[in-house]
């Protein structure tokens, strides 16, 4: 990893007695969402399309849950969700993913902490995508940790699915820039999750607010390895 990335992540990264942001008075256009326009120049009018369509639906249906119920999900329903960031031609030089990655260097990795699994236990695996199985790093309750993995935001989920990136792969290429490249491209992967959770009904949200050193620990990652991103998972609680 070059130095530039590793003092990069080393000032961002969250820990565990991290500090809120001081209290300050910030303009509104900061706080509130705008839209931004240009109203004094020519404007072109796009034609209507049909938003009826299965991926439309799916598109509107995407959104973020924060609170997720107790009944747990099947280990076929978080295969299909890991599938949707898959090898699609695995034959071809570089191989083709469900999803862009720059240079087709593929830094990022996946890894699943399961809390509410049918037929899997509570842990860490890591999502090989070449075999399409999961590897078994860690059988352990983590509950006593649960908090520091999905952040405190969240409540209840069956599961997360951890983003990494070996940033290495993607330095030899793009140097500093491999960073920012990882991140988009756990964006990309990131929103075929969601939209595989869309699809089955499930609750999701992406989040970055873990306590990196946890992850750090329980995924085993070398220097080499960073924790980037995550999207927590699970069934939604019916709201009475």
């Amino acid at each position: 990893m070059l130095q530039e990335t590793k003092d990069f992540y080393e000032k961002t990264k969250i820990s565990e007695d991290i500090e809120d942001l001081p209290e300050e008075e910030y303009p509104l256009t900061f706080i509130k969402v705008f839209h931004k326009s240009y109203p004094r120049f020519p404007i072109v009018n796009l034609p209507t399309v049909d938003k009826d369509g299965e991926f439309e639906t799916l598109l509107g249906l995407r959104e973020s849950c924060r609170i997720f119920s107790d009944s747990p999900i099947r280990l076929e329903e978080i295969s299909k969700v890991l599938g949707s960031c898959r090898i699609v031609d695995n034959l071809r030089e570089p191989e083709r993913r469900t999803y862009p990655s720059g240079g087709a260097r593929f830094p990022v990795e996946l890894y699943l902490a399961s809390f509410n699994i049918e037929n899997l236990k509570q842990g860490i695996y890591h999502y090989n995508l070449k075999r399409n199985v999961l590897e078994i790093l860690l059988e352990q309750d983590l509950t006593s940790k649960k908090r520091n993995i999905i952040s405190p935001y969240l409540e209840n989920p069956a599961a997360s699915i951890i983003f990494t990136s070996v940033i290495a792969r993607a330095e030899v290429k793009y140097g500093v820039r491999a960073y920012p490249y990882s991140l988009i491209e756990s964006g990309h992967m990131g929103q075929n999750v969601h939209l595989a959770c869309a699809e089955m009904g499930f609750g999701s949200c992406s989040v970055s607010g873990f306590v990196d050193e946890t992850i750090r620990e329980l995924l085993d990652l070398t220097e080499s390895e960073i924790p980037i991103y995550s999207i927590s998972l699970g069934r939604k609680k019916t709201q009475l």
